[in-house]
């Protein structure tokens, strides 16, 4: 097939699949998923003091039932711990654990690297043109 008559959505369905199989390679040695790193950059990230499996399904567009497995199997690997909420009983509550933390810094240079992969050749300014774009592009077919 010739690349230029390729979609993009094809092409970025590409772009996500050798993305997430290197990362996961990468991170063999954590002993998590390129999909569960996704999910503990979040918890790392957010400011939030109570964050339930809704914002975490929110934030990386995915659906309840693909999250409450990635959940389950980081609670199972010690990651996480899930927490009925004191004001709501129906809300569960994520937060981090040491052995997340111990983590962190491994998961996050294994990323960098990875990532540094995909603008290899790239100016900075073609980096963040790049960003740019794709923050459109997710914007556009993004549920609201």
């Amino acid at each position: 097939m010739d690349k230029r008559n390729q979609s993009i959505g094809f092409t970025v369905k590409q772009i996500n699949n050798v993305f997430e199989k290197e990362l996961t390679e990468q991170l063999k040695a954590t002993g998590i998923t390129s999909s569960q790193c996704a999910v503990l950059d979040f918890l790392f990230q957010t400011n939030k003091e109570e964050v339930s499996q809704r914002d975490v399904e929110r934030y990386l567009n995915l659906k309840n039932p693909t999250v409450t497995g990635l959940m389950k199997r980081l609670d199972e690997k010690g990651f996480i711990l899930v927490v009925p909420s004191t004001k709501d009983k129906r809300r569960k509550n994520i937060y981090l654990t040491e052995k997340a933390y111990d983590i962190q810094k491994r998961m996050e240079t294994d990323r960098r690297k990875t990532e540094k992969k995909l603008t290899l050749g790239m100016t900075k300014k073609e980096i963040e043109a790049l960003k740019r774009g794709l923050d459109k592009v997710l914007y556009n077919i993004a549920e609201p």
